[in-house]
């Protein structure tokens, strides 16, 4: 299990925690738990609910829509960040393709996070837009 100073420092290479000091970043922290899977575990399900965020502590996850590989995430990336936001069902399955470890951030703890450091949220649009605009590209013929 990675330890807390580890998660702190991968959470702040996060986008969306950037404008966050250190003791924030440590009390982000503690509000999230790791949870491992092994290879071939279905980490969240299309259509699921969006319970949480997820950041990838070790290991690989491949994200995708039926049978569309969408994205490959290892150490340090992170998704379920669309369903803590707006509390709909999950767009995509995500599958450890490896042995992984995930640190969770529950959607409540999120949604506390956002109205406690306001200032996360400029950062977390930035990357929201960047990645929709990705998913736009990739979809033009």
């Amino acid at each position: 299990m990675a330890g807390t100073s580890d998660t702190v420092g991968l959470i702040r290479d996060v986008p969306f925690f950037e404008g966050l000091d250190g003791k924030s970043l440590k009390a982000v922290v503690k509000e999230g738990k790791e949870v491992s899977f092994k290879e071939g575990d279905l980490v969240v399900g299309e259509k699921g609910s969006g319970v949480g965020f997820y950041l990838v502590v070790d290991g690989k996850v491949e994200v995708r829509k039926g049978k569309k590989l969408l994205a490959t995430l290892g150490r340090g990336q992170f998704f379920g960040e669309m369903s803590v936001i707006d509390g709909e069902p999950r767009s995509a399955d995500v599958v450890a393709v490896a042995p992984t470890k995930c640190w969770v951030l529950p959607a409540w703890s999120f949604a506390g996070l956002i109205k406690g450091h306001p200032e996360v949220a400029i950062p977390m649009l930035k990357e929201l837009v960047k990645r929709l605009r990705a998913v736009e590209a990739s979809s033009v013929p």
